[in-house]
């Protein structure tokens, strides 16, 4: 057995981080939970001839960022058993820097075609000359200048010579441009997806220059073709126009293969065809639901169906439904009622619902979708709560890293039906909450009936998010940010027709309640944002951090905002402490209130992640973290200000396993309250035992 690698040290290394060394190195060490052992991975066995190999790596690797004169010494140190403690000490030294740089071969190019060029040179005079930079400044040539026509320029058009002199470098580019071409005719091929291609089955037509054949007995739009293409015939070629093309394409989400091909050239024009062969235009999927939201194990599953191409030209009609029921009666928020005031109940979910998306031809990740939808439930406050949902959205990327949601109608039917208990529940725990006396039996009764009548929400939603992700100017040791901002106006509409339209009076509402043809809506304004980051800190270490803020408020005829838009605080995705629904607001001890939510929210979530083993292929780990944040109330008792925010803070911490999978990793955390404000002894450190864990499960990291 090879003696084991039981440490590896890096010193003296400035330009190049620890991590950049690592990468390159096959020698290193075995992993494991802060060295303890735990979640270990494989032995890692000391060679001998693969450490020299890492050193001349190494070496190689300083030579490739511009040190050419960097000195890479190392120290192994045997243990008893032969095992191997490694020390590497780098010596850089100067870089060699670039004191001149000159470009031939670019008399034929235009002069507005030149200064660009050159004006985006990654190479610059005084900056340190490296392979590395030399690499992308060959990649630029060739991408630019196959922009502007010349597409055929290929790597063997340019030669780069290089004088050295010590710590000083000359550059110079030599470019041997070839003809620039223009785009010919077009021909698109569509292939059987279930057979090979029958001539005698082949469908063909012409449209804006573009010859399209399609075999099979498929249906598609002529314009799925003419507004995928993003050039004109006659036009020079660009590579970026046939780059968006196959992106265009792609986005249609009908083909699962394309390929471009340019054909012989005639005439100074190139002719192109492209290959597609399409998806599956009707896909059903199962899903298995299994979590934890209402504390106890809830299990469902869902099942859903998608027609790709309904009408032809990538119209999308998907139908979903979801079933999941909690394996045992919750009656934790029931604290305050005696066993005999209600039933038990097993809390469920249920809904169906219906999209059809409309993409917009020719502008890539564009589309309209309409959406119905009904749900019911039985939440463990002893409530039935059913609602009917139809929206209209439009969709679209403002730029490649953002992307624009906006709902520019939805309507809401929703409703609540009490079951036994919860009158009593209302007067116990909520009715004083919200302003009401519990000893006036008039008052509670106006109270319950206000929260169990149908209500409208009719709304105006903007959904606008961010990612660095997909950044071509993003190094991969880059922190990954995601933002994501959300507002939302619900009642102006209806508003609108109470005061303008529907004149009437009904009996039961008065002039002051928000009502239209005598059923109340709701009218609330909601700001909802979100910041997450995640750095890279080795290949297998990240940290995460994410902020939470957000604040709704009810305007015009309305008191209060409904329930089911509220904010919640605990659960798998936010405070980890506290089972979903449980934590608020402020100092709030009643599990009961903390169940209708509250109206503004801030939270802040870090994690350090670790992947430390791989089960079936996916890399897996462990995950330490902590939260700290809460809901307050507007007004009230548990009202949001200055001093609440550092008085009624919930903090949590603990750990989590995270279990690789295609679909994402299963979290399984486990929580410890550090501060918790409905306790009269908030800070519970001292307090705290092993087994007063919160448990969350879900999948896909927290953010």
């Amino acid at each position: 057995m090879f003696p084991e690698v039981k440490s590896i040290k890096i010193t003296g290394n400035k330009a190049l981080t620890t991590e950049e060394i690592r990468d390159v190195m096959s020698t290193s060490t075995r992993n494991s939970l802060f060295g303890t052992g735990l979640f270990a991975g494989a032995r890692s066995p000391f060679i001998a001839e693969d450490f020299e190999k890492d050193i001349n790596l190494i070496r190689k690797l300083y030579t490739f960022k511009g040190y050419f004169f960097a000195d890479v010494e190392s120290t192994v140190k045997r243990g008893k058993n032969g095992d191997a403690s490694i020390v590497i000490r780098i010596k850089e030294n100067q870089p060699s820097l670039i004191d001149s740089l000159s470009y031939a071969g670019l008399d034929s190019v235009s002069t507005n075609i030149r200064s660009s060029y050159l004006r985006r040179s990654r190479l610059k005079p005084g900056q340190i000359f490296s392979v590395e930079n030399l690499i992308e400044e060959r990649d630029r040539t060739l991408d630019f200048f196959r922009d502007h026509g010349y597409t055929f320029f290929h790597p063997d058009s340019i030669r780069i010579t290089v004088d050295t002199l010590g710590l000083h470098a000359g550059v110079r580019l030599n470019i041997s441009l070839p003809r620039r071409y223009a785009y010919g005719p077009v021909k698109v091929f569509v292939h059987d997806p279930l057979k090979k291609d029958n001539p005698a089955t082949a469908k063909t037509f012409e449209r804006e220059n573009v010859s399209v054949t399609i075999y099979g007995h498929q249906k598609f739009a002529p314009k799925v073709f003419s507004s995928a293409i993003a050039w004109k015939q006659g036009a020079l070629t660009r590579q970026s126009l046939e780059q968006r093309t196959l992106e265009n394409f792609g986005s249609t989400n009908l083909f699962s293969s394309i390929s471009m091909q340019k054909d012989s050239t005639s005439s100074g024009a190139i002719p192109i065809t492209i290959d597609l062969d399409p998806s599956p235009k009707h896909q059903i999927e199962p899903k298995l639901l299994v979590d934890n939201r209402y504390g106890s194990l809830f299990v469902g599953g869902a099942l859903s169906y998608e027609n790709r191409n309904l009408f032809g030209a990538g119209q999308r009609l998907k139908l979903s439904t979801n079933y999941g029921t909690q394996t045992s009666s919750d009656t934790n928020v029931l604290s305050s009622l005696s066993s005999d005031q209600y039933d038990k109940i097993i809390p469920y979910e249920f809904n169906i619902k219906a999209d059809l998306t409309i993409p917009r031809l020719g502008k890539q990740d564009s589309y309209y979708s309409g959406t119905v939808e009904h749900a019911q439930s039985k939440l463990p406050v002893l409530l039935d709560s059913k609602k009917e949902i139809i929206r209209a959205t439009y969709s679209t990327r403002p730029t490649r890293v953002s992307k624009l949601d906006v709902d520019f109608f939805e309507l809401e039917v929703a409703r609540k039906d009490s079951l036994r208990g919860f009158q009593q529940l209302f007067k116990n725990d909520l009715a004083e909450n919200i302003g009401i006396d519990p000893a006036n039996p008039v008052a509670v009764k106006r109270g319950l009936d206000s929260l169990l009548q149908t209500r409208l929400n009719q709304t105006f939603r903007l959904r606008y998010s961010w990612s660095s992700r997909d950044k071509t100017t993003r190094s991969k040791n880059s922190p990954l940010w995601n933002a994501s901002v959300m507002a939302e106006d619900s009642g102006s509409l209806l508003w609108l027709i109470d005061k303008y339209v529907d004149k009437k009076s009904y009996t039961g509402f008065t002039e002051s309640d928000a009502q239209i043809f005598g059923t109340p809506y709701n009218q609330y304004l909601k700001l909802d944002t979100q910041v997450a980051v995640t750095r890279n800190l080795s290949p297998d270490r990240q940290v995460a951090a994410r902020l939470a803020l957000g604040w709704m408020s009810p305007y015009g005829k309305a008191n209060t905002t409904p329930e089911d838009h509220r904010f919640y605080a605990g659960g798998s995705n936010s405070m980890r402490g506290w089972v979903f629904g449980t934590l608020g607001p402020g100092s709030c001890s009643n599990a009961a209130i903390s169940n209708f939510g509250a109206d503004i929210k801030a939270e802040l979530g870090l994690e350090y992640r670790m992947q430390l083993f791989k089960v079936f292929g996916q890399e897996s780990g462990v995950t330490l973290f902590t939260d700290v944040g809460n809901i307050w109330d507007r007004t009230g008792s548990y009202a949001f200000s200055l001093q609440s925010l550092t008085r009624d803070f919930a903090w949590d911490w603990g750990a989590g396993l995270r279990i690789g999978s295609p679909i994402g990793p299963f979290r399984f955390d486990f929580a410890w309250k550090l501060h918790d404000p409905a306790n009269p002894d908030p800070w519970r450190l001292s307090q705290t035992k092993l087994t007063d864990f919160t448990f969350n499960f879900g999948i896909g990291e927290t953010f």
